[in-house]
């Protein structure tokens, strides 16, 4: 069994995902085939979110490295495309539409580049993160705070406060957002800010089903029990059902999917009515 480690994708694709073993190796899985299409080693190391699939014509997976290789695009051959060994210190890697790519750091601004060349197009000053929830909506998360950005990247309105823990998961709706930092709790908002509603616990994912609209959150109790919660838009909780370990998840789909890393390997969740299915590795 293959042990991977992370996974990334758009939460807008419908059919590739990366994933990630401890060190260097990726691997590239198809959606649409259930099954695994590439693989081969990167510049990764296990850490943060840094690995990000790109889609398009041809897509690219950018894989970033805390220490002396910084941050690499690569085919899905295998074949380095570009690398870029001055940002160092990589953190997070977060695919954006257009086929762009952001890059955050332990210093400095997060940096926007073309995923295909490497070639920076815009700088996000005091931005520790981007959070990229459709194509044309992202979060910007600083110390503190957070603030919607357009396609563009420009900010949408006033800076939210967040308090001292920073924003680690989020999704929305079109007309909300919902947001947790490490350990909880997790906050419904309006797009100004102004808080619908707060759950507490400690959250590992959160996700916006457009079939049922409603709120699919992954939770962890006090002693480790995963679960997954159905709530409403203004936190009714709907339905719970326990879940088994996992290492980590990622959106697909347009919020009608979770991808699950489990011992098993990547399971596939339909969000609507949490039927599972798995990605082989052959």
């Amino acid at each position: 069994m293959i042990d991977l480690r992370g996974v990334a994708a758009p939460p807008w694709e419908e059919d590739l995902l990366v994933t990630a073993e401890s060190e260097r190796v990726v691997h590239v899985w198809s959606r649409q085939r259930a099954a695994r299409c590439a693989t081969f080693e990167t510049v990764y190391d296990f850490g943060g979110r840094r690995v990000a699939l790109v889609p398009g014509e041809r897509p690219v997976v950018v894989a970033g490295a805390y220490t002396r290789h910084g941050v690499c695009g690569y085919d899905l051959s295998g074949e380095r495309l570009w690398q870029e060994r001055s940002r160092t210190d990589v953190q997070v890697v977060t695919a954006l539409a257009g086929g762009r790519v952001a890059v955050s750091c332990d210093r400095g601004p997060t940096r926007v580049l073309e995923a295909a060349t490497g070639e920076e197009v815009r700088s996000l000053r005091g931005v520790l993160q981007v959070i990229a929830l459709t194509p044309d909506l992202s979060l910007g998360v600083g110390a503190g705070w957070c603030r919607p950005l357009g396609g563009s990247l420009d900010p949408l309105g006033p800076r939210i406060a967040t308090g001292l823990n920073p924003v680690w998961l989020a999704a929305g709706d079109g007309e909300h957002l919902a947001v947790s930092g490490i350990g909880g709790p997790l906050r419904l908002l309006d797009l100004d800010g102004r808080e619908r509603a707060r759950v507490a616990g400690h959250f590992r994912h959160v996700v916006h089903d457009p079939v049922t609209a409603t709120w699919v959150l992954v939770r962890v109790s006090e002693d480790g029990q995963t679960s997954l919660l159905r709530l409403t838009r203004d936190a009714e909780v709907l339905e719970q059902r326990p879940w088994g370990l996992f290492r980590d998840v990622a959106t697909m789909g347009s919020g009608r999917v979770l991808v699950l890393l489990t011992d098993e390997g990547p399971q596939v969740l339909n969000c609507s009515d949490w039927s599972t299915g798995a990605l082989e590795a052959a």
